[in-house]
């Protein structure tokens, strides 16, 4: 790498620069004293990186500072002493996102400061992290081939090319939100960086806290040193906020904080510390009515939900599924060195009509254990022997929440008159979801589990929207 054509311009109020000057070996460093001279004069600078080192921060710099911001055509690096948590927290209020304190963050700055001479020499261009297309099998796994999919594929296009804007990701357990994230992280340009899930409802909020934000020594019983939290693990990465929906008031004003001003403060601790970290957060529950309900903030959602994704189930996209079971055969047999390239045309049928309460988790779960199993080439129903010995216990279960005395049996069966020579299929349908949806007292999720659609389409069913 030809680092000695990059340029590090250093900006600092002191003359003894020791501390990090050893940093800068092997690239062309500049002093500058911010008496002398402003950063504002280097925009345009080719290949060009500016770091200020502040020790303090008066007003004539703060000045110097904020005017070059105005206009920078490239970001600022800025490392402040420990001694002084003020500078790191006022920088951040006014935009500054690259901030590390000096010493604990030195091995930060020096990641940072190796990725920036790279990307100025063309070794690592944002251009190779985001290598996205229409028919990408990692987002086609996860979302299908379907009108629908290619929304939701341009919105985590949207969402990997914006590497710094929120992401909330909806759907119900087992769709696939969490590796939605990491696709979207992978394909970012904060691929390089960590991506650190958070399961918010796994942890008990007296324990969230500190997981999240970290701990000094002595803030609690137990703490004996100082522990880092996840947002500053993440760094310059993502954090990953599955189950969002789970967080306690308390701490959803907490995370409203670093959302607003970028900054956390560590459990116990007095000084703020500037966080990078990109927040994708995802949730199966209804956040809008938690709203209504005072269990959620709506000022929270609104910084959480720039831009949302929301993941149908399994039983609402049936389509996906041949797709999915295509792609599990491959994987588990590769994964178990198992010739297993087919599965019976019976259980097909039974796969797609099958609802997946637990969405592609069950299903990928469901293949895995079959290919397991499987000792010729075909999966059969033995292999699904536990999937479908819940469904007719399921079926058993709901012929018994029928009336069963010889009166009422009666009530169980339908007749419908009609004329043949004017009622076509459609109206048929719909004639027969409206008294199906009678004889149950009105009960529209045992209705569409009757007819086998999800809930959604009886609702369209029986407003005429949906065509059969």
């Amino acid at each position: 790498m030809n680092e000695q054509n990059v340029t590090i311009h250093l900006f600092s109020e002191k003359k003894d620069r020791s501390k990090i000057a050893s940093e800068f070996i092997g690239c062309s460093v500049v002093y500058h004293n911010f008496s002398a001279s402003s950063p504002g004069e280097l925009n345009g600078a080719k290949n060009s990186i500016v770091v200020f080192y502040l020790t303090s921060l008066s007003s004539s710099v703060f000045n110097k500072i904020k005017d070059a911001q105005k206009n920078a055509q490239h970001s600022f690096i800025y490392l402040v002493e420990n001694r002084d948590p003020v500078i790191a927290s006022t920088l951040a209020k006014f935009g500054g996102s690259e901030i590390y304190i000096l010493p604990d963050e030195l091995f930060k700055f020096n990641a940072l400061l190796k990725e920036k001479v790279e990307n100025l020499h063309g070794e690592t261009d944002d251009s190779t992290f985001f290598n996205f297309n229409e028919s990408d099998p990692v987002f086609r796994s996860l979302l299908g081939n379907s009108k629908e999919a290619d929304e939701l594929i341009a919105a985590a296009k949207t969402a990997a090319e914006n590497a710094s804007v929120n992401v909330l990701i909806l759907g119900e357990t087992g769709t696939g939100k969490g590796m939605l994230a990491n696709a979207i992280h992978n394909y970012s340009n904060k691929k390089i960086s960590p991506f650190v899930e958070v399961t918010c409802s796994a942890i008990p909020e007296h324990l969230l806290e500190s997981e999240l934000f970290g701990h000094e020594k002595g803030a609690f019983t137990d703490a004996k040193s100082r522990k880092l939290g996840l947002f500053e693990l993440a760094d310059n990465g993502t954090i990953f906020l599955d189950e969002i929906g789970e967080l306690t008031l308390n701490l959803q004003v907490k995370l409203l904080r670093v959302l607003e001003k970028k900054i956390i403060r560590r459990v116990g601790g007095t000084q703020d510390i500037p966080v990078k970290a990109r927040i994708i957060s995802a949730t199966h529950r209804d956040l809008k009515q938690m709203i209504e309900q005072n269990l959620f903030r709506s000022d929270l959602f609104y910084r959480l939900n720039v831009i949302t994704i929301e993941l149908a189930s399994l039983r609402d996209r049936r389509d996906f599924i041949l797709s999915l079971v295509d792609l599990f055969l491959k994987e588990f047999s590769e994964c178990y060195h198992k010739t297993v390239n087919k599965v019976d045309e019976d259980v097909l049928k039974f796969l797609i009509s099958y609802d997946w309460p637990g969405n592609i988790r069950e299903l990928r779960n469901a293949f895995e254990r079959a290919v397991l199993l499987c000792d010729s080439g075909v999966l059969t129903s033995k292999h699904f022997d536990h999937i479908i010995n819940r469904q007719l216990g399921e079926m058993t279960h709901r012929e018994k929440s029928f009336p069963s005395s010889p009166a009422d049996k009666k009530s169980v069966n339908i007749c419908l008159e009609f004329s043949y020579a004017s009622t076509n299929i459609q109206q048929l349908t719909v004639l027969y979801a409206h008294e199906v949806l009678k004889r149950v007292n009105g009960n529209k999720a045992m209705t569409a589990r009757i007819l086998g659609i999800s809930r959604p389409k009886l609702n369209r069913l029986l407003t005429g929207e949906l065509i059969i």
